[in-house]
């Protein structure tokens, strides 16, 4: 049983809601006199919205020092220190530098692991040692391995448009964290942009599985499979033009949660956005500009009945 001094999730859930009201300086006297009500309501509640301060002062305060220092201290910079003091303050100085930096940018790790980062405003082309071309999405990231005769592509996050070479006896294999992709040649997209992986074939043919399901299903033109990591679902028959759409700076969903809608517009924005309540399990439709992130937040707030609060430069809520 939880104890009475102890906050609930729904407790958490709306501390955050009152700290971003009050944070985004949209507070009303008569939201004023409701905060101040609920704070004495319960004990409970009051602990919730300082655990709520608490973590948005560790978000915000290191994200905001990182932003201002980035150019100043870059990887390099972390290289020199490194080799020149090995001693344990040293080493405790480069966590805490790695922290913030990871603070204002949480795709750090992953871009490490990367050969190819697409920015936040771009669609990258770029040719693959095999001739196969690769057209990422904003923020994506690409390893590859491409020696001996592997053509081995991991999409570590993002959205990628393949245009795949046929070469006799050499397939050409993509994975995601819970998919893995084969093709011969081919065009198709693959977009790991949410908590699912969904594959469209725009020409040719591939064969979509996961670890649970190695069969896994296989796709023709204007097919569509989905795999969350367990099982691989096909759609009959999509519009390959509406999963491209991205390529001509537009995000198209249809009967989409608002909770996939934000993880995806997340790839074109530099701050966090947040999604709370139930508004993230809302599901919407339509074609958001992706270079207007903060247009796109409204619109697809107003079509379910939320409201979008920028607590800061660096985060912004959806509830």
């Amino acid at each position: 049983m939880r104890s009475d001094c102890q906050p609930s999730e729904d407790q958490k859930d709306e501390a955050a809601l009152w700290h971003a009201k009050r944070a985004g300086g949209s507070m009303s006297e008569q939201d004023e006199a409701d905060f101040d009500a609920w704070m004495n309501a319960d004990k409970a509640n009051r602990l919730a919205f300082d655990q709520m301060r608490v973590l948005w002062a560790r978000i915000e305060q290191p994200a905001q020092r990182a932003a201002q220092s980035r150019k100043r201290f870059g990887l390099s910079g972390l290289k020199r220190v490194f080799t020149k003091r090995r001693s344990l303050a040293g080493v405790a100085a480069i966590a805490m530098v790695c922290g913030v930096i990871w603070a204002a940018n949480p795709n750090m790790i992953v871009n490490w692991q990367a050969d190819i980062v697409a920015g936040t405003n771009d669609i990258t082309t770029i040719t693959l040692p095999d001739g196969s071309t690769a057209l990422l999405g904003a923020n994506s990231a690409l390893a590859t391995d491409f020696t001996g005769n592997h053509r081995e592509v991991r999409l570590l996050r993002g959205q990628v448009l393949f245009d795949v070479v046929h070469r006799d006896g050499d397939a050409f294999r993509v994975h995601t964290p819970d998919t893995d992709i084969e093709v011969v040649g081919t065009r198709f997209n693959v977009d790991s942009l949410s908590d699912k992986t969904v594959v469209t074939v725009e020409r040719g043919a591939v064969r979509v599985s996961n670890q649970k399901d190695r069969h896994g299903v296989l796709l023709g033109p204007d097919q569509q499979a989905r795999s969350n990591g367990t099982r691989v679902v096909m759609t009959d028959h999509v519009d390959s033009t509406l999963a491209l759409s991205w390529m001509k700076g537009r995000l198209s969903v249809q009967n989409s949660p608002v909770r996939d809608v934000v993880a995806k517009l997340q790839n074109y924005s530099t701050a966090r956005l947040i999604v709370l309540g139930d508004a993230g399990n809302s599901r919407v439709s339509g074609s958001f500009p992706t270079r207007d992130v903060d247009g796109s937040l409204k619109t697809v707030a107003d079509a379910v009945g939320a409201k979008v609060i920028e607590t800061s430069p660096w985060v912004t809520i959806l509830y």
